[in-house]
């Protein structure tokens, strides 16, 4: 019975380190606060969190959800930006519409790169079967991950 506490107990603390950490903005370093604010001026709501190694920083832009991603040097990794499926480019929703027909949009995002620029990722659902789909701005699908694929990366993360 010992055994089995101390197993259950070790899974736990392993499973609990893989999620994001809230962290209070002292816990952020300078340069961090410097990129974001030069490159978001206009955010409020500001949120912070640890991300592995580096932070992630939720807000709002113009009454826009928004997420921004730096390394702790301030190095600016990526920008989500909630948006609505008909604020879709048209060629996105084409290829959806072709690619993926009788399945819906749950979630949708832009998503901005230093090296990728801007892609289009969503969660598309049909019955039990679901996909994370990222498509460039021209429809094309660059990356598609099977949901509870996605979900157990996220956790072993």
């Amino acid at each position: 019975m010992k055994k089995i506490i101390v197993l259950l107990s070790a899974c736990l603390l392993i499973s609990l380190m893989g999620y994001t950490q809230k962290i209070t903005s002292e816990k952020v370093p300078a340069p961090v606060k410097q990129a974001f604010t030069k490159k978001f001026p206009g955010a409020t709501d500001v949120k912070y969190e640890m991300e592995k190694k580096d932070y992630e920083i939720n807000f709002k832009e113009k009454g826009v959800e928004m997420s921004a991603n730096f390394d702790a040097t301030g190095k600016w990794l990526e920008t989500e930006t909630e948006i609505k499926e008909s604020d879709l480019p048209k060629e996105v929703s084409a290829s959806v519409a072709k690619n993926f027909a009788g399945f819906k949009i749950a979630e949708v995002a832009k998503t901005e790169t230093p090296d990728k620029g801007m892609i289009y990722e969503m969660d598309l659902k049909k019955d039990k079967e679901g996909f994370e789909v990222q498509f460039s701005p021209k429809g094309d699908i660059l990356k598609k991950t099977p949901l509870k694929k996605e979900k157990e990366k996220d956790e072993k993360d």
